[in-house]
């Protein structure tokens, strides 16, 4: 069966005006449900309001055209609440006074709705909520008053049935009495809030802005990545980096001195310096302790500087900085411009640290073939002009002792590597040409008479030794210095005297070979057959190295003749009582059937035990 129906009708009331709807309280509580799914409920509510606003507006600027007066008008806006089924009842009292322009000086209404259709579809649809929920009612009560007053009245729903209260209870005041309260920002929120489409445009704005900054920080990291991989330089690198992104860079130290800056005229480099270390001296005096910085902003009189640290093995190594002068600020992509620029001069320097120090193993080795005659002298000569050492010129060997009393035992291989990394890097900072190396535990140095400049060696390794001290504050430092080489086919013997001055360096911290007077001569003849005879024959029975108390009383007869026989300076250097040190000394005079009070006893003695340190037979801390 086929069937078709037609009809065309017509409404017989000519519109001239607004057009009427006929819907339904649950039409407007569907649409609210819909707006808190796609919009989400925060949204709805700037929404709401605006919506009753309009609607408000509307019906005062009606309203306003039959001439009534403000207190109908008043009495009127609630009852159109009603007419409209926006609520079923009210009650509500306005006080208000105006001047004689009829302009408000005061204003305050309050009242109740009862039967919001608001609340009731909220309910329905979205269950009780935690805050007031007439969004629209509100809206639709501030613009009306609004409207019939010509000035901004704001309305509050202060208790809502919509979030559990008995009724909707409301008040309204002008927005300036408003902008007084302490919670100003939950009313004006709606008033002010930035329409939907708005706010969209601005998020696609600065989702592009992202995509840029996106973009160009690619862009930006692989030219980085290329320089690095081409074997590009720090300079290169800087000036790269300013053509990129048009801010001055400055690369530093970790003490913040220059290694190289971009972008800057070598005049207003210098002020700009000039201008930090006053900075820098400013923050002392104050007791602020800048160094090391992390990333920060620095503002000192006439520039800003957007600072981060050059990272190596955790360990800051530098900075890399970008300078904003003539009034000019940084935007928040600046930090991610300077950080991969941070990260690819810690790479650079990184490769220029390996190949430094690679360098500087290989002079290591060197000076260890040097020390082990593997090399004939024409060779050696010649090696050492590649390695920027003239070894036809006269020079010291020292050897040096580290011992850390807060290092464990893991840590000790790490440490003397650190330690063996600082040594040439001083002297490289200072353009001292050495050889550095390791041997036996120690750190041994070969430096050239030229090298010193006019400084005796033993200011030059005091220097180095103070260094060291601030460096590692809990280390413990001993320098045996060699004499003057003039060959250096005799290193191995440089070397060997070196070591014995460290081994009788005791409590001092630096003891040149020349010191040692007689013992460095006797040492130095290689007899040691006759020292072990003469200590065997003069010590007797306390010459059993074998016998930790044998090992006891040698210590403390050593202590003992370099204080001259004093008792109380020998007590206090070997923490002991004045009855066990004489019983000690007692012991040991009976043992060695002498008189240790007898000068010339006592020094041959002190000379002996001196060359058993020397040789490497006894050890005294």
């Amino acid at each position: 069966m086929c069937v078709t129906i037609y009809e065309e009708s017509y409404s017989q009331d000519v519109v001239l005006g607004d057009r009427k709807l006929v819907t339904s309280a649950s039409v407007f509580g569907i649409l609210r449900q819909q707006l808190a799914k796609n919009i989400g409920i925060k949204r709805i509510k700037g929404f709401l309001f605006h919506y009753g606003w309009e609607m408000g507006v509307k019906a005062a600027k009606e309203a306003l055209q039959t001439e009534s007066s403000l207190e109908y008008l008043i009495k009127h806006g609630p009852i159109l609440h009603i007419e409209n089924g926006h609520i079923r009842g009210i009650k509500h009292e306005a006080n208000y006074e105006l001047d004689v322009q009829g302009r408000i000086k005061s204003f305050f209404s309050h009242g109740t709705w009862f039967g919001s259709y608001e609340a009731e579809e909220h309910i329905k649809r979205l269950g009780h909520s935690n805050h007031s929920v007439c969004h629209t009612l509100i809206g639709y009560a501030s613009g009306f008053m609004s409207t019939i007053f010509g000035e901004t009245l704001l309305a509050k729903e202060v208790t809502c049935v919509g979030k559990g209260d008995d009724g909707c209870g409301w008040v309204i005041k002008p927005k300036k009495d408003w902008e007084n309260e302490l919670d100003a920002d939950e009313v004006l929120e709606f008033f002010y809030e930035t329409p939907i489409v708005m706010e969209l445009e601005y998020t696609y704005d600065q989702l592009l802005d992202q995509k840029n900054v996106v973009t160009r920080l690619s862009n930006f990291q692989n030219k980085l990545t290329e320089e690095i991989i081409n074997g590009s330089d720090l300079q290169t690198i800087a000036d790269i980096v300013f053509n990129m992104v048009n801010i001055p860079i400055i690369i530093e130290d970790s003490v913040l001195r220059t290694i190289t800056y971009s972008g800057l005229s070598e005049e207003t480099y210098s002020v700009l310096k000039a201008e930090m270390e006053d900075y820098l001296e400013e923050s002392r005096i104050n007791h602020k302790q800048l160094l090391p910085i992390s990333k920060k902003l620095i503002k000192t009189a006439n520039h800003k500087r957007l600072i981060t640290p050059i990272l190596l093995q955790r360990e800051v190594i530098g900075y890399c900085t970008l300078v904003y002068v003539s009034g000019k600020d940084h935007h928040e992509e600046d930090y991610l411009f300077l950080d991969r620029f941070a990260n690819a001069a810690s790479l650079i320097l990184l490769n220029e640290k390996t190949k430094f120090e690679s360098f500087e193993r290989m002079k290591g080795n060197f000076l260890e073939q040097i020390l082990e005659s593997r090399l004939p002298v024409s060779e050696i000569v010649n090696r050492g002009k590649y390695t920027g050492v003239d070894l036809e010129q006269n020079y010291y060997i020292t050897v040096m002792e580290y011992k850390n009393t807060k290092t464990t035992i893991e840590d000790e291989f790490l440490l003397q590597e650190q330690i063996f990394e600082t040594t040439f890097r001083y002297f490289n900072d200072r353009k001292t040409n050495l050889l550095v190396g390791h041997r036996d535990g120690h750190i041994v140095l070969l430096i050239t008479n030229e090298s010193l400049k006019h400084t005796s060696i033993h200011d030059v390794i005091k220097e180095y030794h103070d260094y060291m001290i601030k460096k590692y504050p809990y280390g413990n430092f001993k320098f045996g210095i060699s004499h003057l080489g003039t060959d250096i086919h005799q290193a191995p013997k440089c070397y060997e005297e070196a070591s014995i001055a460290l081994r009788l360096a005791g409590s001092k911290k630096i003891v040149p070979f020349d010191s040692l007077g007689i013992v460095g001569v006797l040492i130095n003849s290689k007899n040691i057959n006759g020292i072990k005879m003469i200590a065997e024959q003069e010590l007797g029975p306390l010459y059993n190295m074998k016998d930790p108390r044998n090992i006891e009383l040698l210590k403390t007869l050593y202590s003992f003749l370099l204080n001259g026989g004093k008792l109380e300076q020998t007590m206090s250097d070997l923490s002991l009582s004045m009855s066990g040190l004489r019983h000690r000394v007692s012991r040991i005079e009976s043992l060695l059937e002498k008189d240790l009070r007898d000068s010339n006893e006592a020094h041959q003695l002190l000379l002996i035990i001196k060359s058993l340190i020397a040789i490497g037979e006894l050890t005294i801390e």
